[in-house]
């Protein structure tokens, strides 16, 4: 599954000229389409399997094993051992603390690439129905937040997502998202996400998202992925979508890419993913140009970043040396993000002068 092009040095030496690697690092990003169970780097992980005695792969029993066995995990060799590691990261979460820790990781993680603004997806049925305590796991999400924003300068707000297949978690998980939101204003949208086809129809899904627009969040849905341009029409009209996670195979029907042009629907692209996972064989091969060319609202994101071998930074950075981009180029996408992030007028504003003075 993975691409030979992504078995690369941690340094990324991409053939770019020292001064657009450093105005890469120093624009102020946003990063809008990024799993939390899927961001838990392996010296994270190994620490929170070991608390809680969790045999992730790569591990021994109780979690046994050292951060390079779990790094040789991460390196997987097919979407069954991706599931696996996600269930696993996502098993390793139970108490407050856990919840806290994570998010504080990945603030780290974060704030070394100068992300200000993590409009960040979680899945909080998975947890729930593992037998986690719903207050406790947020009051860990609350108070991982609250201090990301003080330790580190990184602002997380909430997607809460539900899994395709599993529709029934879909009113579970907007009545936790209301909570949440009404402790601290954190969740900002519902999403979706998991398996997508024919096989997985929306159409159950369609009255709680209407209910989360009712109530004023957003609705951000995976689609255009795994299925083509049907999945991302669906998703536009019955889950009424504000932005769409991924939908870069949009770019197969002219008409849908016409349709996302006219109502200025964003789409979070995230290449290395997309080459990971199979969607497209190779960075050269993927039409994030040609969703520029054809004047769509394009950001750029990682996904499941220690799990696909990236950070918004090495997106940046391949993409700058794959496709050719400039300092122009670069700020254009940065400056995206902000455009399409759910921050309110003044945030953005402050942030958009900011990325252009670099």
């Amino acid at each position: 599954m993975r691409d030979a092009d992504l078995d690369l040095d941690p340094d990324l030496d991409l053939d770019l000229d020292l001064d657009l690697l450093a105005y890469i690092d120093a624009l102020p990003k946003v990063e809008l389409h990024v799993h939390l169970e899927g961001s838990i780097v392996p010296a994270l992980a190994l620490r929170l399997a070991q608390r809680r005695k969790i045999q992730l792969p790569g591990l021994g029993p109780e979690g046994a094993g050292s951060v390079e066995d779990l790094r040789r995990a991460y390196r997987f060799r097919s979407f069954r051992d991706f599931i696996a590691i996600y269930v696993g990261l996502s098993r390793c979460l139970d108490q407050a603390e856990d919840f806290c820790e994570a998010v504080l990781g990945i603030a780290e993680g974060l704030a070394a690439q100068n992300v200000r603004r993590a409009e960040m997806t979680f899945t909080p049925m998975t947890h729930v129905h593992q037998g986690v305590d719903a207050d406790a796991m947020l009051d860990g999400l609350a108070e991982g937040r609250r201090l990301a924003l003080e330790r580190h300068g990184v602002d997380f707000a909430w997607v809460f997502d539900v899994v395709r297949s599993f529709p029934d978690q879909a009113a579970p998980t907007l009545a936790l998202a209301l909570r949440a939101r009404e402790r601290d204003g954190s969740v900002i949208a519902l999403g979706v996400g998991g398996p997508e086809g024919p096989d997985y129809p929306i159409d159950a899904l369609a009255p709680v998202f209407a209910e989360a627009k009712a109530a004023g969040l957003r609705s951000v849905p995976h689609a255009g992925e795994q299925d083509g341009p049907a999945s991302v029409r669906a998703n536009l009209e019955r889950l009424q979508a504000d932005r769409i996670g991924h939908g870069v195979r949009a770019i197969e029907d002219p008409a849908l890419v016409a349709e996302l042009r006219e109502r200025a629907i964003p789409l979070e692209v995230c290449p290395t993913s997309n080459v990971a996972l199979g969607v497209y064989p190779s960075l050269a091969d993927h039409p994030l140009p040609q969703l520029l060319d054809a004047g769509l609202a394009v950001t750029l994101a990682s996904d499941d970043p220690p799990l696909f071998g990236t950070t918004l930074v090495d997106e940046y950075r391949r993409c700058a040396a794959t496709y050719g981009w400039d300092k122009a180029q670069l700020l254009a996408i940065a400056q995206a993000g902000v455009e399409h992030s759910f921050l309110d007028a003044d945030r953005k504003r402050a942030l958009l002068a900011e990325q252009a003075a670099i």
